[in-house]
């Protein structure tokens, strides 16, 4: 417990919160191409595992990990499938697309920031994020079943070279993506907050420490990385999905019909409950 507090508390005040202080985003390029590398060859290592069984009953890794992490079959059935435990993997799911706040200082950072050029990243970025979700879940279970871990990589053996090194790979990542999610938590603080006020150097200094200290601790006290990432994706997938739009439809189409500019049809009359209907 002591060494993974001192751990946490190292790399985040050592190596994120330096990076956090970052001017542009432009200069984690290098650290997100390793990251996404290191992805895809987490990938092509999982699948590796998965078909030569080297974690099934007999795999040269099995007696290694622990009985949790073992592989589990035909013991369950489809009857977790119908249960409330899906909505856990459906909230991981959406964790996987929220990247909204971030979506501005992406398009600034973009060199020829067109409309165009910026969609078309867009879109491949969506594609590859949503195909390599399909594909980890599907190695993982594959070879793990119902021992699954929310975090997969826990349950290959410290005796797996691959695997160290899968989980090297992943720490890359998670350090190089933390800023980009931190900046636009913090702009959208800042905004909601100050509501057009000026924003000092200061000011961003200081709120800065208090969201990395917050969540610093957070991150000490909360040791399963699943529940994180499916309460996160259920609360905000769900909010940004589901009730953002409606709420700015009814805010949009209100002071237009205030202003003369929209009239209020019985489509609109429609759409404006549906929405409050949603909400």
């Amino acid at each position: 417990m002591a060494t993974r507090q001192t751990a946490i508390l190292a790399i985040s005040s050592l190596v994120i919160w330096p990076l956090c202080n970052l001017k542009s985003l432009a200069a984690l390029a290098p650290v997100s191409m390793v990251a996404v590398a290191g992805i895809v060859m987490t990938c092509v290592f999982m699948y590796q595992r998965m078909a030569s069984g080297a974690y099934a009953a007999g795999g040269i890794f099995f007696d290694s990990i622990a009985e949790k992490f073992q592989p589990s079959f035909d013991v369950i059935g489809m009857s977790k499938v119908y249960s409330p435990a899906m909505l856990v993997l459906l909230g991981m799911a959406a964790t996987a697309y929220l990247a909204h706040f971030s979506a501005l200082d992406f398009h600034n950072n973009l060199e020829e920031n067109n409309m165009k050029r910026f969609g078309g990243l867009v879109a491949m970025a969506f594609a590859g994020t949503a195909l390599i979700n399909v594909l980890f879940m599907s190695f993982g279970f594959l070879t793990f079943g119902g021992s699954s871990s929310g975090l997969i990589l826990n349950n290959y053996s410290t005796k797996d070279i691959g695997a160290t090194f899968c989980r090297l790979v992943t720490v890359i990542s998670l350090i190089g993506s933390y800023p980009i999610f931190f900046r636009g938590i913090k702009s959208s603080y800042l905004e909601l907050a100050l509501k057009g006020e000026e924003i000092t150097e200061k000011i961003e200094k200081t709120t800065g420490r208090m969201i990395m200290l917050g969540i610093t601790a957070l991150s000490l006290v909360i040791k399963n990385p699943g529940f994180v990432v499916g309460f996160t994706g259920a609360i905000m997938g769900s909010a940004i999905i589901y009730i953002f739009p409606p709420m700015l439809y009814l805010a949009s189409t209100s002071r237009r019909i205030e202003a003369g500019v929209l009239e209020k049809t019985k489509g609109v009359k429609i759409e404006r409950m549906v929405s409050r209907f949603i909400i």
